[in-house]
């Protein structure tokens, strides 16, 4: 009798353990939660091995390094991501480890982002590089922590000008442990394996953007399967990770995929390319490498042919890889892009998600004060080269294509029309004056014209919040390096969106107070974002009221020490004006509304121009999105 009625309390036991088992699969967390080996099985593919860790005794997962497409390997380099049949193992496959990032050429840090790797942690792991890159990476909140059936997604995509750029610096484990969020990172192909077009149909371009669609759709799929909810997905993302997230917005093979978007620093309306400024870029690969240019086929042919790496070293000193309009394109497949931006957002064909925008105020001053040197400590800059630098730039912003165009270009009308409106009245000598009027042309250009109008655009159809970061950090090694007229350059935001001033690895920074309740707040405000659509919260120390931006009331935050909405002088609306409104109209009366001028100052890409500063005579080029 005793040994039957064991038997039942056994038989019971595991009755009870196989019901536990059975439900655990429905989430990680059950699966990982004060257990060595935290598991999920994803439908198709196989089952991934992740890893728990803890933030200041708050604990999370990471699985990393998971396939969502096919290697990009021999006939699929230069090709859409193919997904029909993704990369599959019966074995449990470690995901502990970023995968290598995709190939791109290394050591040309700019100021900015030698200023951002110092704040990171000594020991960041470096995956390496491989063409087979495509890979995604998952950090989920603690099953104890989880208030909803699911967790809000949101998904990063990284910068570096299209050309450059990792997930695997990108640790979203303090912001994730914080704010009870799910945050996916992603690699997609960039510079000449990610954008390389023959301008026809073998070979497409937009090959980076196609790898995001591919990430979004198995997100969409499988995020479930890590308690991830399908039905809020928010893609976010600074500089040209900012673009991506723009062009998405407009473009129709991205709808449903995602619920709504965070765009730092990063302008999509200005940032594609076309055809015909491509057509030349074909050229100089052609004879870079030694390939037939006819038909295409051949030269796509000789291109796959080489290594990797010999692409990448051979091409890095072209810069103006990135999105194209591809709908001209004649191809059986549907286009990303089937008009320039500005003309997709007119027509108001796009998908309008609840939005947030932003920029900080002086974007390019690092890149500015690379040039200038350490001779001139305040940046200073005569009335003289003032003039000179902006006629330079947006003179060669009107260019004649085709040498037998009977039409007739009035780059002057540009350059004085730019002049009229920056020039400082009363005049001056005082050249910090026109350093600052310089600089806020850069920044007003740029940066916030372009996300302005995406975000009057968008509130048409849905909300809509526009941001200024001002705030200087207030711990001494991380802006010793930028001087305080320098206000707060490209990239200073992101420190506290990431929550660096709460890692606590050994060697990391020893951040203030007041940038640690910063890096809160960023946070807080992004999350909420997410989580509801409104970016607006209240805490016991902090609260932010954070009003909508529209045509009639476009008001704009300011984050600095205060977190409040702009007072009436604070931003330059007419600024914002001038190059949203005014600005086409005198490139368009410049180029005698001929079709085949190229703009250059209309493109995202690169702009330079010559001026003489200390006397010396310095070639600039300003590149507008790094990183």
């Amino acid at each position: 009798m005793k040994h039957a009625t064991w038997l039942l309390f056994a038989f019971t036991l595991l009755l009870v353990q196989r019901i536990h088992v059975s439900r655990a699969q429905r989430t990680h967390a059950r699966q990982g939660l004060n257990r060595e080996n935290p598991t999920v099985k994803i439908p198709g593919q196989g089952t991934v091995l992740g890893k728990e860790i803890a933030v200041n005794t708050v604990r999370l997962t990471q699985y990393l390094g998971i396939p969502y497409a096919q290697p990009p390997l021999g006939n699929l380099r230069f090709m859409r991501p193919v997904t029909e049949s993704l990369p599959s193992w019966t074995d449990v496959k470690n995901a502990t480890q970023f995968a290598p990032s995709c190939p791109q050429a290394t050591g040309q840090l700019k100021l900015h982002e030698k200023l951002f790797m110092q704040l990171l942690p000594p020991d960041m792991p470096d995956p390496g590089f491989d063409e087979n890159c495509l890979f995604l990476n998952i950090f989920v909140p603690s099953e104890g922590n989880r208030q909803n059936d699911q967790w809000p997604v949101m998904v990063w995509f990284h910068g570096g000008d299209f050309n450059t750029g990792t997930p695997a610096i990108w640790d979203a484990s303090v912001f994730v442990s914080k704010q009870k969020v799910l945050v996916v990172t992603v690699a997609y192909r960039l510079n000449i394996l990610g954008f390389f077009t023959t301008t026809d149909s073998e070979a497409s371009g937009n090959y980076g953007m196609f790898d995001q669609i591919a990430a979004l759709d198995w997100i969409k799929r499988n995020i479930n399967y890590f308690n991830g909810s399908p039905n809020n997905i928010v893609i976010f993302g600074h500089n040209s990770g900012a673009i991506s997230v723009g062009l998405h917005m407009l473009s129709p093979l991205s709808k449903g995929k995602f619920h709504k978007a965070i765009a730092m620093s990063g302008d999509a309306i200005s940032s594609v390319g076309t055809l015909e400024r491509e057509k030349p870029i074909v050229d100089i690969i052609t004879n870079k490498f030694g390939c037939d240019r006819r038909p295409t086929s051949r030269l796509m042919e000789c291109l796959r042919r080489l290594s990797a790496d010999f692409l990448i070293k051979h091409s890095s000193d072209i810069e103006s890889w990135g999105p194209i309009v591809d709908g001209e394109i004649s191809n059986e497949t549907d286009p990303f892009l089937a008009q320039h931006p500005r003309d997709i957002l007119e027509n108001g064909n796009f998908n309008a998600v609840p939005l947030m925008v932003g920029y900080t105020n002086n974007e390019q001053v690092l890149a500015y004060m690379e040039v200038i040197g350490d001779k001139n400590p305040e940046g200073g800059l005569s009335s003289e080269n003032f003039e000179t630098m902006i006629t330079d730039e947006f003179t060669a912003a009107v260019e004649i294509s085709d040498d037998n165009s009977t039409c007739e270009s009035k780059p002057e009308m540009v350059a004085n029309a730019v002049l009229f409106f920056y020039r400082p009245y009363p005049t001056t000598t005082n050249m910090t004056v026109f350093r600052d009027r310089y600089l806020d042309l850069q920044t007003e250009k740029n940066f916030a014209a372009g996300l302005t109008q995406l975000a009057d655009k968008v509130a048409k159809k849905s909300t809509a919040f526009v941001y200024r970061f001002d705030y200087r950090p207030k711990t001494q090694p991380v802006a010793k390096d930028v001087p305080e007229w320098a206000g707060v350059p490209h990239m200073f935001e992101l420190p506290f969106v990431w929550g660096l001033p709460h890692m606590t690895s050994v060697g990391a920074t020893q951040w203030n107070f007041n940038d640690k309740r910063m890096s809160e707040s960023m946070m807080t405000m992004l999350a909420t974002f997410a989580k509801g659509g409104d970016p607006s919260f209240v805490e016991r120390t902090v609260s932010v009221k954070w009003e909508p931006y529209t045509e009639d009331n476009p008001r704009i935050l300011i984050i600095d020490k205060n977190i409040e909405m702009n007072e009436p002088g604070a931003v330059d609306y007419k600024a914002l004006a001038f190059w949203n409104e005014y600005y086409p109209q005198i490139m368009m009366e410049a180029t005698n509304n001929c079709c085949n001028i190229t703009s250059t100052a209309t493109t995202w890409r690169i702009f330079s121009h010559s001026m003489c500063l200390s006397g010396v005579m310095t070639t600039v080029a300003f590149h507008r999105f790094w990183f």
